[in-house]
């Protein structure tokens, strides 16, 4: 049985780690295994979430029913288990975040090596995958520079995020020439460009605010103003659920979640009260980051050099408005160059979710961000790679218990 993995990330090492009764080759299309993992966490590549797996798929935004299968297989418990096993000390951090115990996103990297080396897998790096063409019994990879044959492929090629790390959404071509649909990939978990002008308060986090959307319930966290925008988690977050959404459209923040509309009024006329004779510009100081302030006053409409004495119960509801509801107008992202993921890829309705088998053709297989497949963040979407990878290694090799 000779095994064809094409792609060398998370879930193409894992799926050659995985088909244990074969001779696996693993073609990677760039000069080096595993790019995109490097920069996985910053740099720290949180690999799952140590959680269970109702909690884990109410953390998937896209086709989360199709990785039931896939997580009974393939838990967090047993990716710890595997990078343990193959020289990756692992530890668990505040959101049942797993890391390895390095804080090196290499290490990650050198243990799902590990992995498919010890199953005598060998791996072509530089090549570029033109097309599989199915044959009696097997498949024609067709590179670059020449064909091979094998009896079945598993294709985890990727994504389109991160392009430099090989995931350039080329594999899509020779995929629907096999007759598979692609959901139109478009970027998510990324930082969002809005029209209004936040210039004032660039490179403040918001600590504790909240982000809503027509159609999406308020998001809690931390978030990050950007030259341009928004970014931080609960941006990202945004960004994943509101993916195909088209742009224009709004959100509103809330910089103030704790309190209600009314609570904030009655601190509002304490804060007031006590600097009456202060102009309006200097008088939000207790109440909210001070390079915030300029674009909360904008939006209030009240004139900043306005005496707090002379402001009036209506404009002082249109400030309660500003801080709890300020809309922003979201006209970009910042594109699948600095994305997390990507959403979108391979139709999932024409995979058997049990196998990851295609249901078109016999034999071929899939793994990983290629799939139109995609989560929050917080070790999620790593997990989904070696989870998928993991079922279509041991099902393309014969090794499946099931």
């Amino acid at each position: 049985m000779r095994v064809a993995v094409i792609g060398g990330g998370a879930a193409g090492l894992t799926a050659a780690g995985s088909a244990k009764n074969a001779e696996v080759v693993l073609f990677e299309h760039t000069d080096k295994l595993g790019k995109k993992i490097y920069i996985t966490g910053k740099g720290r590549c949180n690999f799952t979430n140590v959680c269970d797996r109702e909690t884990f798929l109410s953390n998937v935004v896209t086709n989360a029913k199709f990785l039931r299968g896939a997580l009974s297989r393939f838990s967090p418990d047993d990716a710890i288990a595997l990078l343990n096993a193959n020289g990756c000390a692992t530890k668990v951090e505040r959101g049942r975040r797993a890391f390895p115990a390095s804080d090196k996103a290499s290490d990650v990297t050198k243990a799902l090596r590990r992995y498919a080396e010890n199953n005598c897998a060998r791996f072509v790096t530089d090549v570029d995958i033109k097309r599989i063409v199915p044959t009696d019994g097997g498949f024609t990879v067709v590179r670059g520079d020449g064909e091979e044959k094998f009896d079945r492929v598993v294709v985890c090629t990727g994504g389109m995020s991160y392009p430099v790390t090989g995931s350039d959404g080329s594999s899509y071509a020779f995929l629907k020439e096999m007759g598979h649909d692609i959901v139109p990939p478009v970027p998510s978990l990324v930082a969002l460009k809005i029209a209004e002008d936040l210039s004032c308060a660039e490179g403040l986090t918001l600590k504790n605010v909240a982000l809503s959307a027509d159609g999406v319930k308020p998001i809690f966290g931390d978030m990050m103003i950007t030259a341009d925008g928004i970014s931080g988690p609960i941006a990202l977050t945004m960004s994943a659920y509101l993916a195909r959404r088209e742009f224009p459209y709004k959100v509103r923040l809330d910089l103030k979640p704790a309190i209600s509309a009314e609570e904030l009024d009655a601190r509002l006329l304490r804060e007031f009260d006590a600097q009456c004779n202060k102009q309006f510009k200097n008088a939000l100081d207790n109440l909210l980051p001070k390079s915030i302030i300029p674009f909360i006053i904008n939006v209030s409409g009240i004139p900043e050099t306005r005496r707090i004495n002379s402001v009036t119960k209506a404009e002082r509801q249109r400030l309660c408005t500003a801080v709890k509801r300020a809309e922003l107008t979201v006209v970009g992202n910042d594109g699948f160059a600095r994305a997390v993921v990507t959403s979108g890829g391979v139709d999932v309705g024409r995979v058997d979710p049990k196998t990851m088998e295609s249901r078109l053709v016999k034999g071929l297989y899939f793994g990983g961000e290629v799939l139109d497949v995609d989560a929050l963040t917080g070790g999620y979407n790593f997990h989904i790679a070696l989870a998928t990878g993991y079922v279509a290694g041991t099902n393309a090799g014969g090794t499946n218990n099931e």
